[in-house]
């Protein structure tokens, strides 16, 4: 439309996650939408929880989370998120676990989801990234 104005996206890193090892935010808003950038198994001190795949998703589900809290939503907000698994051997205990975990963070409903396996991610000591998209 003519004359409309669009709003700019608004860019953060919020000091509840780990510093970006690269040029990107780790959370970017447009309009009602919130993406968050891949997050994987350590705190924003850089120190990963363990060396477990299990440990690892429910980390990276937690700074999903400090993400979101940085623009005023919560994990009850996400509408997607994606799952990307660096060893095939980890599915299966990683299902079982999400069939567990997942209630404790997504309490409003289930989102939806894809889980790929990839050939590798950032560091060989990852063994789960996980980005999201919100609806605020």
């Amino acid at each position: 439309m003519k004359g409309t104005i669009v709003p700019l996206p608004e860019f953060s890193n919020p000091d509840t996650l780990l510093d970006p090892p690269g040029p990107y935010s780790q959370v970017v808003r447009v309009g009602d939408l919130v993406f968050v950038s891949g997050q994987v198994g350590s705190t924003n001190d850089g120190v990963l929880v363990g060396p477990g795949v299990n440990e690892q998703c429910d980390q990276a589900l937690r700074n999903i989370g400090l993400a979101l809290e940085s623009v005023g939503l919560t994990l009850d907000h996400v509408a997607k998120v994606s799952l990307y698994v660096a060893y095939p051997e980890d599915m299966g205990s990683l299902v079982p676990h999400m069939d567990e975990s997942f209630p404790n963070f997504f309490t409003n409903g289930f989102p939806a989801s894809t889980l790929t396996i990839v050939q590798r991610l950032f560091d060989p000591g990852f063994r789960i990234e996980i980005d999201a998209i919100a609806h605020a």
